[in-house]
């Protein structure tokens, strides 16, 4: 199927990164859509995209590239950002900062490693889920206030006999009604391969932990994996089931659903590699899954694939069409995002790695250029 979008920018970067284009992404803060290229940051303002210098004023003039951004613009707004120049965000030093006003305000520095999200508290003040995770997953994961004004309960990840973090963590996601999930593998398993959930309710100090379901003699792991929520009972894992590592030897897509009582699996399409999935307002999924191509270095040879699952549970594969024609075969969409009742599409071409466009399905006036 074709969708109809708009093109809303195009930026030019000045280090390109592999395989995907570097710090490029887009950002909500509640009612606010920012989207990133590199150190700059375009604000969406009516129907279209505009630069504001005010958006980084209080942060550092090198290194302020966002690990994320998460909160509600302007009263409780947060921000992890590199304080170096590396685009790589692995090892890499950061801090968090916090919105006052009309400044960005540096809290604390974060360990390399280090990774912030958001814990929303259902009460209207905000939370943090930190992550580290060296070697692809956290074994520990602390879940904090970052109001202090805030007197609810701080909820704990399960523990094993031995005091542990039961969960390694690989993915986190929270909801402003309160509602945080939390995906893992069940280190209390001999095989520690077991994926799983851990829910949290509003006010709970102590989750569900549940085993994810899996088909029949399915691959032994559950690789690139990806989580998603709309509400209480609507949650999405999607990933790929395979030998390790590295999905070495036969795969299996994966798709499982969380209604409010139990997880079951869905119909997923097969091929899929690196899923990333997002649903919207209305229910629709959304998948990018990248497609390696065949014998290249795999650090550079992919495309992509835009994948859409209907209300109703059909499945088609998407193409954008612009206006001026459909966007071409040779673009590669790298983001998804979901703000709203509208979805932001980023992508490039493989001949040109350092040029990132900007699509949505929102109506737009004008196209903003990004200069590097």
């Amino acid at each position: 199927m074709e969708l109809a979008v708009s093109l809303a920018a195009e930026a030019k970067l000045a280090e390109p990164g592999c395989p995907c284009p570097a710090a490029v992404g887009f950002h909500g803060l509640g009612q606010k859509l920012l989207f990133q290229a590199e150190r700059r940051y375009a604000e969406l303002d009516g129907r279209r995209l505009v630069l504001r210098p005010e958006t980084t004023r209080g942060l550092p003039a090198q290194g302020f590239t966002a690990m994320t951004f998460f909160g509600d613009w302007p009263a409780s707004a947060w921000a992890q950002l590199r304080e170096d120049d590396s685009w790589d965000s692995g090892d890499t030093q950061g801090a968090l900062y916090r919105w006052e006003k009309d400044h960005w305000r540096r809290v604390k520095a974060t360990e390399a490693d280090e990774q912030y999200g958001p814990w929303y508290r259902g009460d209207g003040s905000i939370g943090a889920i930190v992550h580290s995770f060296g070697g692809g997953y956290s074994a520990q994961s602390v879940i904090l206030p970052l109001d202090p004004q805030s007197k609810a309960p701080v909820p704990r990840l399960a523990r094993r006999a031995d005091g542990g973090q039961r969960l390694f963590v690989l993915a986190s996601t929270s909801l402003p009604t309160g509602h945080l999930f939390v995906l893992g593998n069940d280190s209390q398993n001999p095989r520690r391969d077991i994926p799983c959930v851990e829910r949290f309710s509003p006010g709970a100090e102590t989750g569900t932990l549940e085993a994810l379901p899996l088909p029949p003699q399915p691959p032994p792991r559950l690789e690139w994996r990806s989580l998603a929520a709309r509400s209480p009972n609507d949650a999405y894992v999607a990933g790929v089931l395979a030998d390790p590592p590295e999905h070495m030897g036969p795969t299996v897509s994966y798709l499982a659903h969380f209604d409010g009582t139990t997880w079951s699996l869905l119909d997923v399409p097969a091929g899929l590699w690196g899923p990333e999935v997002s649903v919207a307002e209305d229910g629709t999924l959304w998948i990018l899954n990248d497609t390696p191509d065949a014998n290249p270095a795999l650090s550079v040879a992919f495309s992509s694939q835009l994948l859409r699952r209907a209300p109703s549970g059909d499945w088609a594969q998407v193409r954008l069409r612009t206006p001026s024609g459909p966007v071409g075969a040779d673009v590669i969409i790298s983001h998804v995002f979901v703000h709203g009742s509208v979805v932001w599409f980023a992508g490039f071409t493989k001949a040109q790695r350092d040029r990132v466009l900007v699509w949505t399905t929102a109506p737009m006036d004008a196209m903003l250029t990004i200069p590097p």
